[in-house]
């Protein structure tokens, strides 16, 4: 069945703002979860956590890359998860919004239930290993190493 757009502009009008109220419904959800999970740093993980890693650029990075596997969110999340971390280095938050989206504990689910685990056993680490280097790539393009 084919649904035809329609051709008046109050239509095209109705179904734009339609549209958009979806959208916005979409992704302010996402967004409450990244706030969420933003506070819940703050308000769990001890600042003496954030003062250690803030000189230590290795430990720092370990630790993003890990909690962009772990947390699984979308984009608009991840930037406010970043934005909560302000005491690490540029690089490490830079790092974590190049890897969230490319390998997460969901990803490596559905890709299991498609492609079975040994794709996952193959995929992930390499797909890990390309975005850490050009995540480090980039931001020591354009911030040098800080």
């Amino acid at each position: 069945m084919t649904s035809e757009l329609p051709t008046t502009l109050r239509a095209r009008l109705a179904l734009g703002a339609a549209t958009a109220r979806e959208d916005l419904v979409e992704a302010g959800s996402f967004l409450a979860l990244g706030a969420a999970f933003a506070a819940a740093l703050h308000v769990l993980v001890p600042q003496d956590w954030y003062r250690n890693l803030a000189g230590n650029m290795l430990p720092a990075g370990v630790v993003m890359v890990a909690l962009a596997i772990v947390l699984a969110l979308c984009s608009e999340a991840d930037a406010f998860v970043t934005a909560s971390t302000s005491a690490l280095p540029l690089m490490p938050r830079i790092v974590f919004l190049v890897v969230g989206p490319a390998v997460d504990v969901e990803l490596m689910t559905m890709q299991a239930g498609t492609d079975g685990r040994g794709f996952v056993a193959r995929f992930a680490p390499l797909a890990l290993l390309v975005t850490v280097v050009c995540g480090t790539a980039a931001g020591t393009a354009i911030l040098g190493w800080r």
